[in-house]
Parts: C-alpha cells; structure tokens; sequence
C-alpha cells in the first residue's frame, strides 16, 4: 500500500507540473496574441496617414492628366461647333475690357455674327460696336447698363423680344486694394453689386428667352478665389463662389441650356493691375482662345492649361494647410497694389506741380 501511495503521489505531482506547465504555454500564448494585436492596431493606425497621402497624390494625376487632355489633346480632335449659333444672338457683357473683349473677338473668329454689347462706358461700347460691323461686317446692338445701380427690368425687356443663343457674362470689378472686410464698406458693397448680385440678375433676365428659342451657351466668368474663402478679398470671393454655384444649378435645372463656369487665376487686365503676360499671368488672348475650346467638354475649368497647372495645389493639400501656404501670394499682391497706387500718385502730383 506504502509503494502505491508513493506512487499515486509522484503522478499527481507529474500531473501537476504538467498542468503548470500547460497554464504557461496558455499564458505565453495569449500575451503573444495581445502583442500581435498591439502591433497590428499600430499598423492599422500608421496605415491611415498612407492612405491619405496616396488619396492625395492619386487625386492630383488625376487633375494633372485630366489638365493635358483637356488643353492638350482634345483640341488635336475635337472642335466647338458654334454653327447653330451662327445666326443667333450673342449677348456679351463686359465686353469692352480684358476677357470679354478677348472672348468676343475669339467668338467673332469662330463664326458667330451678330452681336449685343453690354457695358456702362458708352465711349468704350461704341468703339467695340464700329470695329465690329467696320472691320467685320457684323450685325451689333449695344445697350449701356451699370450693374451697381441699373434697372434690370430695362435690360429684360430689352432682351425679350430677341433670338439669344449664346451668351458671356463677364462683367466684374475688383478693388484698388487687399484689405478687411469692413475697412472699406463701399468697396465691398460695391463688389457684392456688381460681381455677385450682378450676374445672378442677368442670367435671370435671359435664362427666359435663351429657353424660349430652343436654348442655348452660357458661359460665366467667376473666378479661382471663389473656391475657398479668401483673406483681405473676403467680399471678392464671397461674390464669386456665389456665382459658381448659381451656374451649377442652373445647369441642372434647364434641360436645353449648358452653363459652363470658368474660374481663371490671374489674368493681364486692369482689374488686377498687369499690362501684360508672365510665367504666371495669362494674356486676355490667350485665355480666350484656350477657353472657348473647352465649350461643351467641361462643365467647371479655370479656363487655361497654365491656371490647372497653378490650380493642382488644392488637390495636393488640404484646405487646413493649404490656406497658410497660399496667404505670402496675397500679401505679394497687397504690397504690389500698394506701391503701384503710390507711384501712381506721385506721379499725378508731380505733373499737377509742372503744371
């Protein structure tokens, strides 16, 4: 009895180490498995940044070689057909100056004939108006309207009666220099008229007749500012996203009528104090001949190769960094604005002391 006692003894004592040993194994086990999980959570969470920054990148090829196709390629087969808007109304305004007058005379090229020029200079007005039924032949109707202060019941009734196919809107204003909102309420005010209210009335005076003669070609001048808002261009930017998003809609609202909406960077105009191109300001010419390309392709397009190039920036970074980096460009300007008004100035005081 005293040997199977010891012996029973010995294998519970096997048995136990056994077990000891089997709890350990279990142990080390699940402490590898809730490291293995660690580890994993940790990747899963480095993996996020991955994802954005590919999301990132994928996004600005794309917009890069969508910029090519569109500026590059597509001009090489496909050609706007303005034919059936030959001999229909083309309604222009702000046709006097810089991109309006660019894209006039680049329609003018193009085949359409018969032209309404819109404008508050009535000097301006009628020079445009004789070189285009003097050097062209064309059939012109003006009609001098400011868009700060004038009757848009005139200008509805004024365009009613009238076969309108295609039409421009590229009146704007921009202002002498970048400041608060607020610093100069008449500025901003006048601004908000004219670039935002301003449009949004017009296009409800010809969204009517265009309709009404079997529809037709909008398109609009907004503006890159318009994207996002704009420190010390508050109320310029404010006017402009208004319009970007008045064009979209309307285009989904008129079946027989395309909006298209151009959103330029700089441009060589007085507006913005350039006389002429560079690396990154495009001639009024040059925009013109690039944009009416695109009728028909693109419904939203800066208007030109070089501004999508200018433009890839918002796809690359997000807003919450981008709108540091883009902040010294704006303060260039205000500085550049600054010195060109007082040389200006002192410019006129030197010639009233000659006087």
């Amino acid at each position: 009895m005293g040997g199977k006692a010891k012996r029973w003894r010995g294998r519970e004592k096997v048995g136990d180490r056994t077990r000891d040993e089997e709890w350990n194994k279990g142990r080390g086990y699940a402490i590898q498995l809730e490291e293995h999980d660690t580890t994993a959570g940790c990747m899963d969470i480095l993996f996020i940044p991955y994802i954005y920054i590919s999301y990132r990148l994928i996004r600005t090829c794309f917009a890069l070689i969508w910029a090519v196709l569109l500026y590059k390629i597509a001009p090489l087969f496909h050609k706007v057909d303005l034919k059936r808007y030959k001999h229909r109304w083309c309604v222009v305004t702000g046709a006097t100056d810089g991109i309006g007058k660019a894209y006039l005379n680049e329609l003018a090229k193009r085949g359409l004939r018969k032209f309404i020029i819109i404008g508050r200079n009535p000097d301006k007005v009628k020079a445009v108006q004789e070189n285009l039924e003097s050097s062209y032949g064309f059939r012109v109707k003006s009609f001098i309207f400011d868009f700060s202060n004038g009757d848009y019941n005139e200008i509805r009734k004024f365009l009613e009666p009238l076969d309108i196919g295609f039409v421009v809107v590229s009146h704007g204003i921009g202002r002498e220099n970048l400041e608060r909102y607020g610093d100069s309420p008449e500025a901003d005010s006048m601004i908000l008229k004219v670039n935002g209210i301003g449009p949004a009335e017009f296009l409800s005076c010809v969204l009517p007749t265009i309709e009404k003669n079997g529809g037709g070609q909008i398109v609009v001048l907004s503006s890159s500012q318009g994207y996002r808002p704009i420190p010390l261009l508050a109320a310029y930017s404010a006017s402009k996203a208004l319009v970007s998003f008045l064009c979209e809609a309307i285009d989904r609202e008129y079946n027989s009528i395309s909006v298209q909406c151009l959103t330029p960077a700089l441009v060589a105009t007085k507006m913005v104090y350039y006389s002429k191109g560079s690396l990154f300001v495009v001639t009024p010419e040059d925009f013109a001949h690039e944009a009416v390309s695109t009728i028909g392709l693109a419904k939203i397009t800066s208007g030109c190769f070089n501004h999508e190039i200018q433009l890839l920036p918002m796809h690359l970074f997000p807003w919450a960094i981008l709108k540091y980096l883009i902040m010294p460009i704006y303060l260039y300007q205000r500085r550049r604005m600054t010195l060109y008004h007082s040389e200006r100035s002192h410019v006129k005081d030197s010639r009233a002391t000659a006087t």
